[in-house]
Formats: structure tokens, sequence, C-alpha cells
């Protein structure tokens, strides 16, 4: 997903969520940047929560999307990625002012749309993120339906992700430096950190746990930013979907906690150790466990020691994936922002810290081209 940013991302850290005009106004409604938050975006959300609990009553997909389609008040120009559960894409909407927005959408497959687990999996991420108000957290701009296909729009950031990061850096037999990797990682905890502080209107913790971090599900922008996108299999106290079905295991096996993969109950400490995958795949170029689906789960189940890393890797580097990938969760960090504490300790031992702008040059450099060409055909379609 990709895109231009809010006018305030800039000041966001550390500060109250901007302010939200009430979208009564239909002229408000079409000019908006973001409807994070609002009144409008949680009525439009309950509005197809409840169309996609009576399907007889919504029509079926009017046609296949492609290029071109209409969504919503969105033109979807290109198709970015398919996942297991949704389609994203580049799409464009024309203001009442004349001035176009990009956005990304997802779009629950077609063939899941009938499922209802399926769909309210999808629709709580939806209200998730119209509650996250985070740099580190991509943010909701829209929710609906196109015939009986639920929908979210959410910001466009001009870039890819760490996994593509990491194919293309193989392309060229070169690594990921290791100031890249603790930057990446320290900005992932604390978009962790704000979605597991989440908390409800009486102020109790909806025990918000991501469940499937990793290099798929990380963004990085073409001016240095990293965010957390696919809260899709989240799971929080507040949610429509089912608890996990008996045998269904939910997010990319090779980053799975332990207790996950024995089917207990995850909480933010499930997080912690998928980020201290992420690092440990960053530092070592491969996985702690790896093999076929059954022969990891079989590993991490039985608690096989995770290889070590490589020689040269800092100590205090070294000592934080190590605490990451504690079997029990109580002998890992605590909470992301324990985890984040440490980077930075990290940092201040083995090496500098990367700079935003020193970091934006890094992903163009190795992901460039992509972004180029995006930029480009999305100007072709802003020209029009």
């Amino acid at each position: 997903m990709g895109g231009l940013l809010p006018p305030w991302h800039e000041n966001m850290a550390g500060s109250e969520p901007p302010k939200v005009p009430d979208f009564s106004a239909t002229q408000e409604w079409e000019d908006s940047d973001t409807f994070s938050g609002t009144q409008r975006l949680k009525a439009r959300w309950a509005q197809v929560v409840a169309e996609t609990n009576d399907p007889r009553l919504v029509p079926a997909l009017p046609a296949p999307l492609e290029p071109g389609s209409t969504i919503g008040r969105y033109e979807l120009v290109t198709r970015l990625a398919k996942g297991g559960m949704a389609f994203v894409w580049m799409g464009v909407r024309r203001r009442s002012s004349g001035a176009k927005e990009v956005a990304a959408l997802k779009t629950l497959l077609p063939s899941l749309s009938h499922d209802r687990a399926f769909v309210h999996m999808f629709l709580d991420e939806a209200k998730l993120l119209s509650e996250i108000h985070h740099p580190n957290v991509v943010s909701i701009r829209d929710v609906g339906t196109h015939g009986d296909v639920p929908y979210v729009v959410l910001e466009w950031v001009e870039g890819d992700t760490l996994s593509a990061l990491l194919r293309a850096l193989a392309a060229k037999s070169k690594e990921v430096p290791l100031a890249i990797a603790l930057r990446i990682v320290g900005e992932c905890c604390l978009g962790l950190h704000n979605a597991h502080e989440l908390r409800d209107s009486r102020g109790e913790l909806l025990s918000v746990v991501h469940r499937d971090v990793s290099p798929s599900n990380i963004m990085m922008s073409s001016t240095g930013d990293v965010k957390l996108i696919d809260f899709g299999v989240a799971k929080a106290t507040d949610r429509l979907a089912e608890q996990t079905r008996t045998g269904v295991l939910k997010g990319k096996v090779s980053y799975m906690a332990p207790e996950q993969v024995l089917r207990a109950v995850p909480d933010r400490r499930t997080d912690v150790w998928a980020v201290g995958v992420v690092l440990y795949r960053l530092i070592a170029q491969r996985l702690p466990y790896e093999g076929d689906i059954p022969s990891v789960v079989r590993q991490i189940k039985y608690g096989e020691p995770v290889p070590p890393l490589p020689a040269g890797t800092p100590r205090p580097v070294a000592e934080i994936v190590h605490r990451a990938l504690a079997r029990e969760p109580q002998d890992r960090f605590q909470t992301a922002a324990d985890m984040r504490r440490a980077v930075q300790y990290a940092y201040a031992e083995v090496c500098a810290p990367v700079p935003k702008d020193q970091f934006a040059r890094f992903v163009m450099t190795h992901l460039g081209s992509t972004i180029q060409a995006r930029r480009e055909l999305l100007n072709r379609v802003l020209a029009q």
C-alpha cells in the first residue's frame, strides 16, 4: 500500500491524534483526507456489518474487479497484491473540488464473501484501524461494500514491504545493514505497543494482538516511514469473528510463537516473539525454524533450539533476539515498548541510529524502480 500521508503525519509521534471534523455535511465528507475515529466511519462500519449479516439484501458482485472498476467513490488503478483473504489495489477518487485523492483499497476475495467468519475477520480489521492513531500503523479512510464484497480504504503509503526489500537485496547478494534492521524493528515495536494499549470507552484494554507480524506486513515508505499493515487476523476482546476454529492456525507459521502453535491464548508477548523472528531473519538471513509447515510446527511446538546468530552479531543485539525468542512468554520482553528501549540501548552501544532521511534513501536505492513505476502510473491517472 502506498502514498500520500496525512499533513499532520510528521508531528504525530507522542501527541494526541488530530481533531477530525464531524462529517454530517456532504461537502465535508467528500473533501476530508481522513475519516479515522469519526462517528461517520463507525456508522458506515455498522452499516456494512448489517449488510453482510443479511446477504439476501445484498446484490451479487456486478462484475469481476479489474483496473478501471469503480468501488464506492474510488476508481481502481492497478492491483498491487493478493493475500490469503484480500486483494490490495491502488485507487483514486475525485473530490468535489476536482482534486484527486490516492488510497489503497483492500477487497475481500469474492470466494470468501459468503463465509461470515472471513467477512467478520475482514471487518474486524477495519474497526481496529479506526481506533488506532499512530504513525507506525496504517490508517483507515473508509469502509463499504461493492455488491456482496466488503472493502476498506486505507492511506496510500508510497513504498513496498520488507519482503520486497529482502527479495531485492537477495537479488544483489546484499544484506540488511544492522542499523537499518534495528530501525525497522524499533519502529514496528512502537506501532505494536500503541495497538496493544488500545482501550474501550471504559478504559479497559481490548487485548489487541496482531498475530501476523512478518516482513510481508511491514511497509516501508519512500519518505522513510515504517508502518504495520494487515490486522486481518488480529485478536481483540471486542470483535465480530469467531474465536480460532479448532485445528486452524492464524498467521504465518514461521513467525508464530509457541503459544500460537499450541493454540493457547495469545497476548502482546506473542507479537514480541514475531518481531524477534523478524530481527533474527534480518541478521541471520534465514528463519529460526525452516522447512515445510509440519516440520516448522513440530520444531516450534517441541522447543528445538534456535540456530545461533552469525558469529559477528554484537552482544546487545544478540541479547535482544534471545530474549524476544524465549519459549516462555514471561521470559520475553513484557511489552513491545520494552523491546523498543532495548533496541535504543543497542544503538548506543554498537551503531549510530539511522536518521529518517537516510533510511528513505536506503529504501529508494533498493526499491526505487518499483516505486517509480507506480508513481509514473499514478501520475498518468492523476493527469487525466
